[in-house]
């Protein structure tokens, strides 16, 4: 029988992780054992865990496990560190999935799919004077952290209405400005490092009810190693937002029929087909430019005013509510587990494990 190991930065919770792993003992896991990455001893090959079996949660030191599902967000560069060593190949701790880095890279890898088409212009930060220049070409862009999680941090600047020398900076609904170039420049400076950020060409994703919108489709790995589009639907913000997330206070709306209101059935159509060709293509694509194995994937996607799709970005670890939305708890709770039923897919079959990093 086997182990199966959960990875987080919130191990000293065991109880939220129970749904799982009861999921793993009634798959044939013989215990779930959760941690922290400063928990791992790759030299002695244990880690300290809590370890669930019969039951209940347990501290223990245990030999890794056989499987790792990684659940955690790592922010504190110490933590990212360990995190890539204990899920590089010379660790020899297999993994459900692995991880896409930050925006940037993600970027060049999406320009190596066949779907590079529909990425947005994009550039890496490397000055103020850079954004502001771009700003200036496309009359707004938005500057993502690029490391950031949840539309956090993100910041647009747009050319000032009658002004064409002259921006606004928006955070979330505040608005400040007009500003001068250098004075965007000293703004810019002092919020974002070089190479911390990226600039996109702004898309004009707004609703006709004032906020911004994109589509969110959840896909996730199946027993068999395939793809499944486990739910689409269309996230909307509060009016004078610059990110739909639904962590932010968004709502969330069935794809076809929001797609159907702004556009007419015929063109809605065609567009979320589009984007389910996409949901449908992309994993596969970037796996194989990555060269490694992913579980789940929250791939993003804009419609600009006129039906051109674009996606957004792609997240690895991506929330479920869309499905609870949708789809009620029954499906909510099938989808908070399938990467359970994966692992334990995977475990069972060695020979697929070496798929990683």
């Amino acid at each position: 029988m086997s182990v199966l190991g959960i990875m987080t930065n919130a191990s000293r919770n065991p109880q939220k992780y129970t749904v799982y792993a009861k999921a793993a003992e009634r798959l044939g896991f013989e215990a779930t054992l959760l941690f922290d990455p400063s928990e791992v001893d790759l030299h002695r090959r244990r880690v300290d865990a809590y370890c669930y079996r019969g039951g209940a949660w347990r501290r223990r030191r245990c030999s890794l496990p056989d499987i790792v599902h990684d659940m955690g967000f790592y922010t504190e560069p110490n933590a990212i560190r360990r995190v890539k060593r204990i899920k590089s190949s010379r660790s020899g701790i297999p993994f459900t999935g692995y991880a896409l880095g930050h925006k940037w890279t993600l970027h060049e890898k999406l320009l190596q799919t066949p779907y590079a088409k529909y990425v947005p212009e994009t550039a890496l930060l490397r000055s103020p004077d850079a954004a502001v220049r771009l700003a200036a070409r496309y009359g707004a862009v938005m500057v993502k952290p690029r490391d950031g999680k949840q539309g956090k941090g993100i910041v647009k600047i747009s050319r000032a209405p009658g002004e064409p020398n002259r921006f606004l900076w928006q955070e979330r609904n505040a608005i400040d400005g007009p500003l001068a170039p250098a004075a965007l420049a000293e703004r810019l400076r002092g919020r974002f490092r070089p190479t911390s950020a990226v600039v996109q060409r702004w898309m004009d994703i707004r609703s006709p009810r004032g906020g911004v919108y994109d589509i969110r489709a959840l896909v996730q790995k199946t027993e068999g190693d395939e793809w499944l589009l486990t739910e689409m639907a269309v996230r909307e913000s509060g009016m004078g937002r610059i990110a739909s997330n639904v962590s932010g206070g968004g709502t969330v709306r069935r794809a076809a029929e929001f797609i159907g209101r702004m556009y007419g059935e015929g063109e809605a159509e065609r567009i979320v087909a589009e984007c389910r060709t996409i949901a449908d293509g992309l994993p596969d694509a970037l796996e194989a430019v990555y060269g490694r194995r992913f579980v789940e994937l929250g791939i993003d996607l804009a419609v600009e005013k006129g039906g051109c799709v674009r996606i957004i970005e792609v997240n690895i670890k991506p929330g479920k509510k869309i499905v609870r939305a949708l789809s009620g708890e029954i499906a909510y709770a099938d989808a908070l587990v399938r990467p359970i039923r994966y692992a334990k897919w995977l475990s069972d079959r060695r020979d697929c494990l070496g798929k990683g990093s």
